[in-house]
């Protein structure tokens, strides 16, 4: 017997709306990345607002607008000293790294098919290196961007408080305390983890830098700003920084090769065993297969701007989650 199937209008109208909205949101990936980062930035730069706010002046506490004018006043200043001092050094060393690396086949001198092999595949490393460097480049170099995420970032900040209370009126007056206890989970977890995330990468690069520098290795401020920048990619990230700095130096001398290696086992062991349950201990951890994940759909639907937000993201659609769940069963 045939089972007739009836689809309401009501039904064909929620559809479209959805995949209307889906769409939207696509198209408007660069804003919503910008409008996540600046979140982010507000969250994160939360608990400094707060310290200032402690302190008092002439017997008075600081206002908050003084407060939060003062954090990003010196997040400010710390970008400008890294943008003039660091960064350019950085690039050359950078530029100079992906037009030695074209040499590097020979240098190595392992057979004459490893050669041809290795010619086949380093325009393609050098290709892709070199869209990374203007890429970055380009998203340093995007004043409009960077100041849109300032500007939106320090408003947010100022109307924290009335930003949270207007949320939090959007839903019915019984869930209103268990919204507000989860949007302060989601402030303090998303907090500890851009702190402790940014704290992971300046000292796992700073060390790398140290290390490739005392073995004489070619190129060791990009080495380690590369090492310091994969940081965020779990698992994969330490691997591809070794396997490139490794490259580099065996290219130049095999004992430098070993050094290399062995440095960075040190650094992931001291890594894994000493920084991360210090530094990342009021953060829940992730399976590093989750967070990869996050990053690919991330990157695949918003670029860079969601790979950026990928993993703290998917920390607050768990937190949700849990709460959701747990009131449920």
């Amino acid at each position: 017997m045939d089972k007739q199937v009836v689809i309401s209008f009501k039904t064909i109208l929620l559809t479209f709306a959805v995949a209307l909205a889906g769409y939207v949101i696509y198209r408007l990936g660069s804003v919503i990345g910008i409008l996540a980062i600046a979140t982010l930035l507000a969250i994160s730069l939360e608990s400094a607002v707060n310290y200032f706010m402690n302190l008092t002046v002439f017997n008075k506490p600081l206002k908050r607008s003084a407060a939060v004018l003062i954090s990003y006043g010196l997040l400010l200043f710390v970008m400008i000293i890294v943008g003039t001092i660091g960064v350019p050094p950085v690039i050359n060393q950078f530029q100079k790294m992906i037009v030695g690396i074209s040499q590097i086949g020979h240098e190595l001198n392992l057979g004459e098919d490893f050669n041809l092999q290795i010619s086949d595949f380093l325009p393609q490393a050098a290709n892709v290196s070199s869209q990374v460097l203007s890429v970055t480049i380009s998203l340093f170099s995007n004043v409009a961007a960077i100041f849109s995420v300032f500007v939106l970032s320090i408003y947010m900040s100022l109307d924290w408080k009335n930003i949270k209370k207007r949320f939090i009126s959007l839903f019915p007056e019984h869930l209103e305390d268990e919204v507000e206890d989860t949007l302060s989970e989601v402030e303090k977890n998303v907090g500890h983890w851009v702190k402790g995330q940014l704290i992971l990468m300046i000292v796992v690069g700073l060390a790398s830098f140290l290390g490739l520098l005392l073995l004489d290795v070619k190129y060791p401020l990009a080495l380690g700003m590369i090492a310091g920048l994969l940081e965020i990619v779990p698992m994969i990230g330490p691997v591809l920084s070794a396997v490139i700095a490794a490259i580099i130096g065996f290219a130049d001398a095999p004992i430098k090769g070993v050094g290399v290696v062995a440095l960075f086992i040190i650094i992931q062991q001291l890594e894994n065993n000493l920084l991360v349950p210090k530094i990342m201990q009021k953060v829940s951890g992730f399976s590093p297969i989750i967070i990869l994940l996050a990053l690919l759909i991330g990157s695949e639907f918003f670029g860079i701007m969601g790979a950026i937000v990928a993993v703290p993201s998917t920390m607050i659609i768990s937190i949700i989650l849990k709460r959701t769940l747990g009131r449920t069963v």
